[in-house]
């Protein structure tokens, strides 16, 4: 499990006919399931080859040094986002996007947007499923919920919720979480 934390896994339904059918073709898969390494271009490096757990860390292990990919400000999940935030003393930021939003856009927009609130916090990009709102205690997406990751349960007790509205300028997502932060403080 913790090596999976160093590769980004994307899961491609194949399930429905003819769905996929170019990925299919392109990675030439025959089988399902089927687990294929792709670089950072998305070139096939190769097809995972065991289905033991140790075998399989050898060839993440091997697979993220040879490729270690592009920094982005999301971590992998929220759980990896908690834990590195625990250590560096600083909150998580969860970033609930409506499942409309193109997020490569959005991760443009914001790396823009938030100045150095980018390292300030620990961030987390998710899509706001009915589950993970009613989790985080949020009504609709987009919102950014903050977290203590220093208390025993952060996202049963968040620090912010912030609603975000499309004619909101980066200057009011920015004073939230300002606020957020020293709320935390006090």
């Amino acid at each position: 499990m913790a090596a999976t934390g160093r590769v980004v896994p994307i899961l491609v339904d194949c399930s429905a006919n003819g769905q996929n059918e170019e990925l299919k073709t392109k990675y030439k898969v025959q089988g399902f399931p089927t687990v294929v390494y792709v670089d950072p271009d998305g070139k096939q490096i190769k097809e995972m080859g065991s289905r033991e757990g140790g075998a399989i860390t050898k060839e993440i292990e091997g697979l993220a040094a040879k490729y270690p990919g592009k920094p982005t400000m999301w971590a992998p999940s929220r759980k990896i986002a908690l834990e590195a935030a625990k250590k560096a003393k600083k909150p998580v930021a969860i970033y609930l996007a409506d499942e409309k939003d193109d997020l490569i856009k959005l991760t443009a927009k914001l790396t823009k947007d938030l100045g150095d609130r980018k390292t300030k916090f620990a961030w987390v990009l998710e899509t706001a499923k009915e589950a993970t709102l009613k989790e985080l205690g949020v009504e609709s997406a987009p919102a950014v919920v903050v977290l203590n990751p220093a208390v025993d349960e952060p996202t049963k007790e968040p620090v912010a919720k912030i609603a975000i509205k499309e004619d909101d300028k980066a200057d009011v997502l920015n004073k939230a979480l300002d606020e957020a932060v020293k709320s935390m403080k006090k």
